[in-house]
């Protein structure tokens, strides 16, 4: 048996379901723990300080027996890899120090094995093997003392140096640098871009300064992201198309140095990418935060609209206009920032996409904030008060003990569909009104549920029931039996307008993803209720997306096991407040 502590077995448990689905066809988990067994039993004869710690040991080790196949390692790891005659004092790896940066010593023998395995010739391109060191932090922690702490990488994070380890497999077996990037990466990279990427012959890339988070809400420094595989990729675009090495600090702080994109996402990159080379020594594009939001306002222009163009009558938009477009922006890029902050989730693994609608009239704010209706009885309750009901007589109308109610499926009082006059008032009152876009998203970070949750004030907030509910709904998106979805909207500014155009979050909805039924479907507090606009919209998301509100445990059902009344499944009167 090969001892591994107990904090690295459980950190492999974490660390495997989310490799799953990287797996190369025709293997499954059980083919990978064999290899990792093999993997680790060589070096606990040949290197065993690599047993020591995850970052530079463990951890590279298990990526290594998910992202490449046994029968396409070149050598064997029982053949003598490592020819260092002066083994490492004896490490007690029940007890031995472990962090972030640890372990940094046995790099050179970790190093050595992979080179035994992986690469046919000495000149293999060791800047590609950052992905078997590389973690964004952004996983979680494992703590068994201080002193013994394991920082996970996330589920994203992994996969995305998974691309990068085959890629380094791929061109140490002597493929074809340019086709096997074009395949793993992206189609559109260029051969002079491919060319930059391999220039790095040198030696195995330390972990990044990953830092123990000091809160759930930690986000870890830019100089993580600076030195990811992703990092390296854009750099040698930068120096392909011509543009200063400085800029990468800049797209690091964008969605461009978080993820690679799909083809069509990362061919409007490279176009972001030359038009940030070719201006940046324009002032606006000259320090990293307004460079990032620039680029950044262009990237989520191209989200809502296939049709954007960084072209306007043949000449490139100018910068001035791009970033003064961004500060009008601020709100909505700051939500696009918090989406790839802090811990980070999957996207669903049903397929679900989200949902625009852009140029529909909308209400911003609320009827309790306006000054036209907060605080102030309804116009019907000042006619009923006329007549010579008190309060809480006129108060019965339009509740469920009004004649002609049609019982919902909830019996739970509080929880039945309850209509606000007041509301549906202020959602057509043209003084309220504005030009405005429509957005369903997928919630990919923790950071980004928590704005969500303070800002409608919901059961999301860490400080809420002492995290009872967060935790619930944490261990079903880390599961992927749920996904979680905002639904907002925002002004749609013209481009003379000055000010920040506004963001509403209107709804949180959950989807159980194995069933695609929309599960929740709630309001900000204190209402609680969908809007009436908000419930059409988010039906609209759910014909788009085939997703049903009437099935098991669906939003218009309840806890009940089904609705047999007359109302059809849309109808709003059904939904319920889980």
């Amino acid at each position: 048996s090969v001892p591994l502590s107990q904090l690295h077995v459980v950190a492999a448990q974490r660390m495997l379901p989310s490799m799953s689905e990287a797996l190369p066809e025709g293997m499954d988990e059980s083919d990978v723990i064999v290899a990792w067994s093999e993997l680790l039993q060589a070096c606990q004869e040949q290197a065993p300080e690599l047993l020591a710690t995850w970052n530079c040991g463990v951890s590279p080790l298990l990526r290594l027996a998910m992202a490449v196949p046994k029968d396409q390692w070149l050598r064997s790891p029982r053949e003598k890899w490592c020819e260092d005659s002066s083994p490492a004092e004896e490490v007690d790896i029940h007890e031995a120090e472990e962090g972030p940066t640890t372990g940094l010593e046995a790099l050179p023998k970790l190093e050595k094995l992979l080179r035994h395995l992986l690469a046919r010739f000495d000149d293999a391109p060791m800047g590609l093997a950052c992905g078997f060191t590389w973690s964004d932090g952004a996983g979680g922690v494992l703590r068994e003392r201080p002193g013994r702490e394991v920082v996970l990488c996330s589920p994203s994070g992994v996969q995305l140096c998974v691309r990068f380890i085959r890629l380094f497999a791929a061109v140490g077996a002597g493929e074809k640098p340019a086709v096997a990037a074009r395949e793993l990466l992206t189609p559109g990279l260029t051969k002079k871009m491919v060319g930059q990427l391999m220039t790095d012959a040198g030696s195995l890339p330390p972990p990044p300064p990953v830092q123990l988070p000091s809160s759930s809400r930690f986000i870890q420094p830019v100089s993580v992201t600076l030195e990811s595989p992703l990092a390296t990729l854009r750099r040698a675009q930068l120096a392909a198309l011509g543009g200063p090495s400085e800029l990468v600090a800049a797209v690091a702080r964008t969605r461009l140095g978080k993820d690679l994109g799909t083809e069509e996402e990362e061919e409007f990159a490279e176009s972001v990418l030359s038009w940030a080379c070719r201006f940046s020594e324009e002032p606006e594009l000259s320090e990293p935060e307004p460079a990032a939001a620039s680029m950044e306002w262009l990237l989520a222009q191209r989200q809502t609209d296939p049709a954007f163009s960084i072209v306007v009558s043949g000449n490139p938009r100018a910068p001035k206009k791009v970033l003064a477009a961004a500060r009008r922006d601020a709100a909505t890029l700051e939500l696009q920032r918090l989406q790839t902050s802090g811990q980070r989730f999957l996207t669903n693994p049903a397929g679900v996409k989200g949902f625009v609608k852009k140029g529909v009239m909308a209400a911003f704010g609320s009827w309790e904030e306006s000054g036209s209706l907060g605080g102030r009885q309804s116009q019907l309750a000042q006619l009923l008060n006329k007549m010579g009901l008190n309060d809480e007589e006129a108060g019965l109308f339009g509740t469920r003990e009004s004649a002609g109610f049609v019982e919902p499926p909830n019996s739970w009082r509080g929880d039945e569909y309850e209509p606000s006059y007041e509301e549906e008032e202020f959602i057509r009152d043209p003084k309220v009104m504005r030009k405005a876009t429509v957005k369903v998203e997928e919630i990919l970070s923790f950071e980004y549920l928590q704005y969500v949750g303070d800002t409608m004030k919901n059961c999301l907030r860490v400080e809420r029931r002492g995290g009872q509910s967060l935790m619930k709904y944490m261990s079903r998106v880390k599961s992927r039996d749920s996904s979680f979805w905002v639904m907002t909207i925002t002004a749609e500014a013209d481009e003379e307008e000055e000010g920040e155009a506004p963001v509403q979050h209107l709804l949180l909805m959950e989807v159980y993803n194995g069933m695609k039924v929309i599960h929740q479907a709630e309001g900000p507090h204190p209402r609680r209720w969908p809007r009436l606009d908000a419930w059409a919209w988010l039906q609209e998301w759910a014909e788009q997306e085939g997703l049903a509100a009437d099935g098991p445990e669906g939003v218009t059902v309840g806890p009940y096991g089904g609705y047999e009344g007359s109302l059809e499944p849309w109808d709003i009167r059904r939904c319920f407040l889980w």
